[in-house]
C-alpha cells in the first residue's frame, strides 16, 4: 500500500477528530454525569467558560487545538465512567 502524503494525513486527522466531537446536548451530560462545572472543564481545555457554554449550546463549534483538547477532554471524561 503506498504511503500517503502529510496533507492526507492531517485531513484524515481533522475528519477523526470532528466525528468525535458528541452533540451539543451530549457534552453538557457528559461533564454534569461528572460533577463538573463549566470553570473547570474550560482550565482543562485551556478556554473560557463562556466558550464552554457555547460549544454545550451549539452556538459555537470548537476548531483547530481548541477543538482537539476538547475532544480529548470529552474522552477523558467519557471513559471515566
Amino acid at each position: 500500500m503506498p504511503k500517503r502524503a502529510p496533507v492526507a494525513d492531517v485531513i484524515a486527522a481533522c475528519i477523526e477528530v470532528r466525528q468525535a466531537l458528541p452533540t451539543p446536548d451530549e457534552r453538557r451530560e457528559l461533564r454534569l454525569a461528572r460533577g463538573l462545572t463549566l470553570d473547570e472543564i474550560a482550565a482543562a481545555v485551556g478556554v473560557s467558560r463562556s466558550c464552554i457554554h457555547s460549544y454545550e449550546t451549539g452556538r459555537r463549534t470548537p476548531r483547530g487545538d481548541r477543538l482537539t483538547r476538547y475532544v480529548e477532554a470529552l474522552r477523558a471524561l467519557r471513559e471515566a465512567a
